[in-house]
């Protein structure tokens, strides 16, 4: 049989899993929520894998769309249709039919892309061709003299180097944008430092909101108005301001590891070795939970249980909230010592860094939804299963 779309997959799946009293499959899961995530996939159509490594060779096509879920993802073949990718790296290399959409540490597109593409991740280097728009949200972004994109660009991180050709325009936010290519219509960014090199030849007009003037080489071309905008000026919050929420953060992690500090361990355990899977898992649920409380509340027979679902979602919630502090410590610890237990200087030292995410343009907040997402989604492991085992 076939579902027209993961949330009925996913409501046979635990319906039968309850009826028969085994637990579902961790590894199906993932794909359960991956399916909610993409309203009205078809199976017929649509190709999953989750693995380590997820390969498609040079050789190979795959007709319809693609949804790799793996450490390393690397595309040399075809996908006639779209691919949705995440991973800690992934590579393009082949052709891709439609739309691209991905999530990594580090990007690289070397292939061709018959529509859009959006990514994000920490290093993304394009040097193929997009024929629609290049949409990014990344630390560092580099454009390669090689690459085309057929319609605009958007960028949203700390740095751009943009030298490939443009289609249409440029916008987004940067702390610096180097342009050196054709630019076929408008570029409008807000940026601490603006520069057009020799190559950069830009169509439409400049429009930047900085506090620097536009470094400009001399052979760089603009054909519209060069409007240079200072940017809104923020007030500067007070000590206080910074570190009373700091140590209500601290006060609540540190109360949590007092009270629980077994349970902290093995949440801390769950997320240092599946971060990937906690973290799709936490996404899932922290998106897909409300929806499938309210459809509960709705009905009559599932009421009571759409009721007991919300407490269970905002408590799980409020409690990520307060020990992913923790999560952040044991992966600092984990770089620097083979030592996973948790301790007082763990969760000082993570919390204040979860702290000081919030201030980083971009990628603090970036960084710190991944860090939630994880903790939510080993947390929600563990009471997983110590519901199945009691």
């Amino acid at each position: 049989m076939l579902y027209s779309s993961g949330i009925e997959y996913l409501v046979v799946a635990v319906t039968v899993s309850f009826i028969n009293k085994k637990p579902i499959n961790m590894n199906r899961f993932l794909v359960l929520l991956v399916l909610l995530a993409i309203p009205s996939v078809s199976s017929a159509s649509s190709v999953f894998r989750y693995s380590e490594t997820v390969t498609v060779a040079a050789e190979q096509a795959v007709e319809g769309d693609l949804y790799g879920l793996a450490d390393t993802v690397v595309v040399s073949g075809e996908v006639t249709e779209d691919l949705l990718s995440i991973g800690e790296s992934v590579t393009i290399n082949g052709q891709v039919g439609a739309d691209v959409a991905a999530v990594a540490g580090t990007i690289n597109l070397d292939g061709i892309v018959g529509d859009d593409v959006r990514l994000v991740g920490g290093a993304i280097t394009i040097a193929g061709e997009v024929k629609g728009d290049l949409v990014v949200v990344a630390h560092s972004l580099k454009v390669l003299s090689t690459a085309k994109i057929s319609g605009d660009i958007l960028f949203f991180g700390t740095k751009a180097d943009i030298s490939g050709q443009v289609g249409k325009s440029i916008y987004g936010t940067s702390e610096s944008l180097r342009i050196d290519a054709v630019v076929g219509a408008d570029v409008d960014i807000r940026t601490a430092a603006l520069t057009l090199g020799d190559r950069a030849e830009i169509t439409g007009m400049v429009k930047y909101a900085s506090a620097s003037e536009l470094n400009r080489a001399q052979n760089a071309r603009v054909a519209g108005k060069v409007v240079r905008n200072d940017p809104l000026v923020t007030e500067t919050p007070s000590r206080r301001d910074v570190l009373v929420p700091l140590l209500i953060m601290m006060f609540a992690a540190l109360v949590w590891y007092l009270l629980f500090a077994r349970l902290l361990e093995r949440v801390v355990t769950q997320a240092t070795v599946h971060p990937l899977r906690s973290m799709l898992i936490g996404f899932g649920l922290v998106f897909l939970t409300p929806i499938a409380a309210i459809i509960l509340l709705m009905s009559m027979l599932g009421g009571l249980v759409g009721l007991i679902l919300f407490f269970l979602y905002f408590g799980v919630l409020i409690i990520s909230m307060t020990v992913t502090g923790v999560v952040t410590g044991a992966y600092v610890l984990k770089l620097v010592s083979s030592t996973k237990s948790v301790s007082v200087p763990v969760v000082v030292l993570g919390t204040a860094l979860t702290y000081l995410l919030v201030f980083m343009p971009v990628v603090g907040p970036m960084v710190l939804t991944g860090l939630f997402l994880t903790t939510f989604g080993a947390l929600a492991t563990h009471l997983y299963r110590t519901i199945r085992f009691s």
